[in-house]
Order: C-alpha cells, then sequence, then structure tokens
C-alpha cells in the first residue's frame, strides 16, 4: 500500500463534526490560513482546491464574491457527497470525486490551494510527484499554495522518525511525513516551479504553521 492510501481509513470514516471540530482545533474555523493569501485570490481568478472537505475554503471564496471558477477535488465519497449536496446550485463550483494521486485534468486554472496539510499524506518520494502534477494543472503566471505544520509543531499526533508522523484514532490511522523547508525547495525545483516562499505563522489556537508558495 503506497502513499496516501493506507490513510483512506481515517478521511472516509471520520464524522463530518469531528473533521469539524478538527478543524476549530487547529484554529483554522476563521479562515486564517486563507486570509494570509487573500491578496492571491482575487474573485477574477480560477481556484482549485485539493482535500476540499466540507468546502471551508470554498465557502470562504464565496464570501468573497468570488466570480471565477471554483473547483474543489474531494477524494472521500462522504466528504464528496457534503460538497456536491451543498453546492449543487451554485455554477461556478464544480466537485471532482478525484484522487489527486490518480486524477487528469483538462483545463488550467490560476490558483491552486492545498492546504490543511494534505501534503504530509503522501509518502517522501510521492510528494515531488504529486506536486509537480499540480504544476501541470496550472497556468503560465499560476500559484500552488502549500500548507503544512512546521516541523517541530506537536499536536494530538506524535513523531515516529526525525520527519515521521503518526496519528492513532477510533476512525483509523494516520501515517504522514512531514517535508522540511529545504525538502519543499527540492521538490519545488524537480516539480518545475520556478520560484517558492514561506511565511511562518500562527493560527488562533497557537499552532505553528509554514505557508509555501510555489510560483510557475
Amino acid at each position: 500500500m503506497s502513499g496516501n492510501d493506507s490513510n483512506k481509513i481515517f478521511y472516509n470514516t471520520v464524522p463530518l463534526e469531528v473533521f469539524q471540530s478538527l478543524t476549530k482545533q487547529g484554529g483554522f474555523d476563521r479562515y486564517v490560513d486563507l486570509k494570509l493569501i487573500e491578496q492571491h485570490l482575487p474573485t477574477s481568478v480560477s481556484v482549485m482546491e485539493v482535500g476540499a472537505g466540507y468546502g471551508r475554503c470554498i465557502d470562504f471564496l464565496l464570501e468573497k464574491k468570488h466570480e471565477a471558477s471554483i473547483i474543489g477535488v474531494e477524494q472521500s465519497p462522504q466528504l464528496c457527497e457534503v460538497l456536491i449536496n451543498k453546492y449543487k446550485d451554485n455554477p461556478i463550483v464544480q466537485v471532482l470525486h478525484q484522487d489527486i494521486k490518480s486524477m487528469n485534468y483538462p483545463d488550467q486554472v490560476d490558483v491552486v490551494l492545498w492546504l490543511f496539510s494534505g501534503l504530509l499524506d503522501f509518502a517522501k518520494e510521492e510528494q515531488v510527484i504529486v506536486l509537480k502534477k499540480l504544476r501541470s494543472f496550472l497556468k503560465a503566471s499560476g500559484k500552488l499554495f502549500v500548507d503544512i505544520p512546521q516541523l517541530t509543531e506537536l499536536t494530538v499526533a506524535k513523531y515516529t522518525g526525525a520527519q515521521d508522523v503518526f496519528m492513532e484514532t477510533q476512525y483509523g490511522n494516520i501515517t504522514t511525513f512531514l517535508p522540511t523547508e529545504t525538502d519543499m525547495a527540492n521538490y519545488a525545483h524537480h516539480a518545475g516551479f520556478r520560484k517558492v516562499s514561506v511565511i511562518h505563522y500562527e493560527t488562533e489556537t497557537e499552532k505553528k504553521r509554514s505557508m509555501y508558495q510555489l510560483d510557475v
């Protein structure tokens, strides 16, 4: 079993209210991450969100009166159903039930968002491959934003190695790999991005995070 496949049990079984609680526990319920990059999300740009969950980021964009297309990508069947029902009457929101690892997308967008630690669900050797795929979904002036915890930040998970993190829950276990800033720079280079920058910040619940911006 490779990469994020082993974590799907958790994402496919965790109740929606628990997922929302984890969002609040992490300090993301008031959009601290999105406000950090809001200047790059004008209403005229097309946005793809990987791991759209229950629609937190999509709600933020719609609250800002977003006019261009919003593509929410979600592999969890139960969360995808939530998204489809929630946005079925909104013509600018498209929901794709896809695993980013195997997904193909025919068009290109201005911005891709991969927030809330989604990258960590992939093994180290897969992380650069997935970032390269996301690079192919972006326009010539596109931007990819990847948000992950800082290396020394422990929450409900624990380290089992220098960068390997394990979380045990009643809904399934999660095994992740937490890349360093050097890893991210190397990933960006090998995936074909022109530039990578990072902002270190804290959420309202004092969780230390890193927001990476990868420019095509």
